[in-house]
Parts: C-alpha cells; sequence; structure tokens
C-alpha cells in the first residue's frame, strides 16, 4: 500500500513540474514600446527575449534575464540579419544590434501577427488604411487618435529603412515622400500620389508623427494600379 502511495505520489510530482513547465513557455502577445540599447533592463527585455528564444538560430542560449547584455544584443543583430534591416556596423554607427524604431516595427508585426501598424512610447493609434486606385493615381485614407502629420513613402522597389542609431532618433525611409494637409498635424489623413504608370505594382509604407515626435509606421506593403 504504502508502495502505491509513493509511486502515485512521484507521478503526481512528475505531472505537476510537466504542468508547470508548460505553463512557463505558453505564447503570449507582446509591445515593445520603447528603444533598446545595451544595459536596458526591464519587462520589455524580457519579452525581447522570449521572443528571440523561439529561434534557437537567433537565441540559442534561451536566456530570459530581463537585462539586455551581449548574449540578447547577438540576438537582435541576427533578427535584424534575417529581416533584412540591417547586417553589419555598431549600434552607434547603423543601429545593428539595438532595438530601435525600425527593428521595432518588425518586432512587433512579428510578436502581434495581423496587427500591420508598430506602437512605440506614447504613440498615435492610426486606423485601417483605404486604398482608392485608378490608373495614374492612388489615395491612402487612414485616421489617428490624436493629430499627427500623415506620409506616405512609394517606390516600383521594396521601401528601405535604415535603423535609428540613437533614442528618438527617426529612420531614414527610402521611396518618394506625400504628405497630407501640408504637413499640418491632423486626425483625418488623405494623401493623394498622381503620374503613376498604369497595371504597375508599388510599394508604400505610411506614417503618422505627433507633436512629440512619438510615430507609428506600417510595414512595407503593396499596391497595383489599375488598367
Amino acid at each position: 500500500m504504502h508502495k502505491n502511495l509513493a509511486v502515485i505520489g512521484s507521478f503526481v510530482a512528475v505531472l505537476f513540474v510537466l504542468t508547470f513547465a508548460v505553463s512557463t513557455y505558453v505564447a503570449h502577445a507582446a509591445t515593445i514600446d520603447t528603444q533598446l540599447d545595451f544595459g536596458s533592463r526591464g519587462q520589455e527585455v524580457i519579452d525581447l527575449q522570449t521572443y528571440l528564444s523561439t529561434n534557437i538560430n537567433w537565441y540559442p542560449s534561451g536566456l530570459v534575464t530581463g537585462y539586455f547584455g551581449s548574449l540578447t544584443q547577438g540576438g537582435v543583430q541576427k533578427f535584424q540579419t534575417s529581416e533584412g534591416i540591417v547586417s553589419s556596423g555598431t549600434p552607434a554607427s547603423t543601429g545593428y544590434g539595438r532595438v530601435g524604431p525600425t527593428t521595432m516595427s518588425h518586432l512587433n508585426a512579428a510578436m502581434n501577427p495581423g496587427n500591420q501598424s508598430s506602437t512605440f512610447n506614447t504613440v498615435p493609434v492610426l486606423s485601417a488604411i483605404v486604398i482608392q486606385r485608378s490608373s495614374t493615381s492612388v489615395t491612402f485614407s487612414w485616421a489617428t487618435n490624436e493629430p499627427t502629420t500623415g506620409q506616405v513613402y512609394w517606390s516600383t522597389n521594396g521601401i528601405q529603412t535604415d535603423e535609428a542609431t540613437g533614442p528618438n532618433q527617426t529612420p531614414f525611409i527610402s521611396g518618394t515622400l506625400a504628405t497630407d494637409n501640408g504637413g499640418i498635424r491632423t486626425t483625418v489623413h488623405s494623401v493623394t500620389i498622381s503620374n503613376l504608370q498604369p497595371n504597375t505594382s508599388y510599394h508604400y509604407v505610411t506614417r503618422s508623427i505627433d507633436a512629440q515626435g512619438d510615430m507609428s509606421v506600417t510595414l512595407d506593403n503593396t499596391f497595383q494600379t489599375t488598367n
């Protein structure tokens, strides 16, 4: 009898350990709201490390400590390279190894599938972007929850961005820039681009920036003009 109880007790203990181990690795949505550098600490570093640890090629140690050290920096570098953000240099020269606005955008999109816009600091919230196309023009319309300047970058090639190299810096975005309302901040945005080629695919990125410089930016997407 005692032997059976011991076996049952051991089984329950093993089951508890397995249950606990599984519960600690349940995936959860998270958003990184601030730029992160070597030496950063806190919950957002934990969220970053938790996501990086899902890919052994990025972050083989899998350590979730809340401290942004050399291992985390290496994981960020591998993530940046895999996403085509930046693949050489230093945090100070190219942003390689730090979480600036561009890397933040890609991380938030990856951690929150289906949510195209990325957010950081106290950023404006964007509505869904409505696109109206013709053979030679396109109009982008969206709204924000606070007054912002609305921007659209467009190109026949993929949109390229350079990572910011320091806190509160705005990343460079390639392509041709079009703005709404002459750069005046508003909550309702409409940007029209004309003189396009018929039946042609274009890349675009939209960005909204508030009075404090906080921004929301969408990832590279495409539209096609009609015949």
